[in-house]
């Protein structure tokens, strides 16, 4: 049975922000960007790990079908290659790192998710291999999985909670003016992302 498509709309409003707002949140990017980086590290090492592994090889020379994609399968999965063992590797990095006050887990997920992701294209070919962010290419971004990790957005006060107690208004266009984001905030909201 397909999937019913849901309306989904991809809304931009801008933060009213202080000095203070603007510190503490590079502050949670500077984490998130740490993160990305220990991240992709292990995870480089498990690529390498993986193509190393004499099944891979194998998998490699198998015909296209099932039998191919199980053994791929198998391989990562030995070497913990999955995006389920990256988001506990995540939280437990953030948590040793002593991060958990500054970054919540489904924001440190969806770091893992973009690592895993980048890692899986480079693993099978498609795209060269994922850099390090620096000072130069610093994440320029930080999102959760949903409205229920440490940003999301606040509808009845028009703001955007970045952790408990501490809130972001949001400057609000006249919604009378523009009817396509009245008819977009009347949804629920899925993720928030800060940019």
């Amino acid at each position: 049975m397909p999937r019913k498509e849901r309306t989904t709309f991809i809304v931009t409003l801008p933060l009213v922000t202080s000095p203070d707002d603007v510190s503490r949140l590079r502050a949670r990017l500077e984490c998130a960007r740490r993160m990305f980086n220990v991240m992709l590290q292990d995870g480089l090492r498990i690529v390498e790990a993986v193509r190393a592994d004499g099944r891979w090889a194998a998998a490699l020379k198998l015909p296209k079908g099932a039998a191919r994609n199980d053994a791929f399968k198998e391989v990562r999965e030995a070497h913990g290659f999955t995006e389920f063992a990256f988001h506990s590797l995540a939280v437990a990095h953030k948590n040793a790192a002593g991060f958990a006050d500054r970054i919540g887990s489904h924001e440190t997920q969806t770091i893992a998710t973009r690592v895993f992701k980048a890692l899986e294209q480079y693993l099978f070919g498609k795209r060269g291999r994922p850099r390090f962010k620096g000072a130069r290419r610093p994440l320029h971004s930080l999102e959760g999985k949903n409205n229920k990790g440490m940003l999301r957005w606040i509808a009845k006060t028009s703001s955007l909670q970045v952790e408990s107690g501490w809130t972001i208004k949001v400057r609000m266009p006249d919604l009378r003016k523009d009817e396509w984001l009245a008819a977009a905030l009347q949804f629920k909201t899925k993720y928030c992302r800060v940019v």
